[in-house]
């Protein structure tokens, strides 16, 4: 398996950088139109749409730790069946956060990889445009990424 690891500093707490990773009115702001659909407690079930997909919230801790599993229900085995995993740490640094994500459980060989690798320092971006002005990055429409535009 691979995992894809990203480390961002952002002008803003930890509770703001929260509120953009799981407010239902932030969320699909700058992941391209992608909707969450729980309650961000561990052990909730996680349902997505565009793209959709189900998984679990493993671990969810405010202001500093959110982690959950996934996979895409609408392509056949994107990821060779299997889920991925999703994880951010949020570590204040004074008037800054720290913010390392890593996306992991990737099939080294699979389509999911290929699609996820360009487009995480895209959402990334646009969520550090998000939280420090107040507007995400628009990005043209790119294949396999709805909403990007």
């Amino acid at each position: 398996m691979t995992s894809l690891d990203f480390d961002l500093y952002l002008r803003a707490t930890p509770r703001e950088v929260w509120t953009a990773l799981t407010d239902p009115a932030m969320v699909p702001r700058w992941r391209f139109g992608m909707t969450f659909e729980t309650d961000w407690q561990a052990g909730s079930p996680l349902t997505t749409r565009s793209p959709d997909g189900e998984g679990s919230v493993q671990q969810a801790v405010p202001g500093q730790h959110l982690v959950y599993d996934w996979h895409q229900t609408d392509e056949p085995d994107p990821n060779g069946g299997r889920m991925s995993v999703v994880s951010f740490e949020l570590e204040p640094m004074g008037e800054v956060t720290h913010l390392n994500v890593v996306h992991g459980g990737l099939d080294p060989e699979g389509e999911f990889l290929k699609i996820v690798k360009p487009r995480w320092p895209m959402l990334l971006s646009s969520l550090k445009s998000l939280v420090e002005t107040g507007e995400p990055l628009r990005f043209p429409e790119l294949p396999d990424c709805p909403g990007a535009a």
